[in-house]
């Protein structure tokens, strides 16, 4: 059943979000049928590669608790790259996967408890639904873009750890919590790497908006392409990559490449042309 997304103005936030409630959601189901969301007034018909993007119940004080949410950046820089997008709520998520059958799958970042004694927490749905998209993009091949939380819950699956509450006792001008829409610091690229390769650079400028980082040894399959001077992971790719765009990356590029920062526009067009 075709559920389509609705722009809504919450209080405290920036920007109107894409969202719709959790009640669509269930009454879909309950209906017996699963829930394929979409944005409205999108031709779905023009043949461009279908970009999965999760939907997130984040924990806000002035959102809807039931309402799922993305911020428009992560959709804008999807669509400007040339995807698709179509949404992925928490429940039955291989069947709307199946039902979709998206070319690639972007994990996004946001506000939820990701680890628990270095593992993600298994008792909560978000976590359980990122799961559920890498074990599908591992399972069909997909190219898997991953972002900031969305990052750390890739890397934890796959044998890493986080470091959380980084920036405690550190002061302001070295925090990794910034804002989002500027350029604050260099990130030192792997030379024999997947970024490396896209962006034909050893060095890029990135924002910075992050409390918790992985920790750079024990890492399982994930290897460290990207970091800062003072040794903050800010990329990983994989040992094993089950495509040949497997990124991940700590800070937020959807956020720049909306507003024409060129090395974050390659990231998503790099993406999106894997997907193709």
């Amino acid at each position: 059943m075709d559920i389509f997304l609705r722009k809504e103005t919450y209080p405290q936030e920036k920007v109107p979000l894409w969202s719709i409630t959790d009640d669509e959601v269930c009454a879909c189901i309950q209906n017996g049928m699963i829930p394929k969301i979409l944005l409205p007034d999108f031709d779905y018909r023009a043949g461009k590669p279908l970009i999965a993007v999760i939907l997130a119940q984040d924990e806000h004080p002035d959102r809807e608790k039931k309402d799922y949410t993305v911020y428009p950046d992560y959709v804008d820089a999807v669509v400007q790259a040339g995807g698709a997008p179509v949404f992925v709520v928490y429940d039955y998520v291989w069947e709307q996967l199946r039902l979709s059958r998206p070319q690639g799958i972007l994990l996004i970042g946001g506000n939820f408890r990701l680890v628990k004694n270095h593992a993600y927490d298994s008792y909560e749905r978000r976590p359980q639904t990122y799961v559920s998209m890498i074990h599908y993009a591992m399972h069909n091949n997909l190219p898997t873009f991953s972002i900031c939380g969305g990052m750390q819950m890739l890397a934890v699956y796959k044998g890493a750890k986080v470091k959380t509450k980084i920036n405690e006792g550190v002061a302001e001008q070295q925090s990794h919590k910034q804002k989002p829409e500027q350029l604050f610091h260099q990130v030192n690229l792997r030379p024999d790497s997947l970024i490396s390769r896209i962006v034909q650079s050893s060095t890029i400028m990135t924002n910075s908006c992050h409390s918790s980082a992985i920790i750079n040894q024990n890492l399982g399959d994930c290897l460290v392409t990207g970091w800062t001077d003072d040794n903050t992971v800010e990329v990983i790719e994989m040992a094993h990559p089950w495509s040949d765009f497997v990124l991940a990356v700590q800070w937020h590029p959807e956020r720049l490449a909306v507003r024409g920062d060129e090395v974050s526009k390659m990231l998503f067009s790099s993406f999106v042309k894997a997907c193709n």
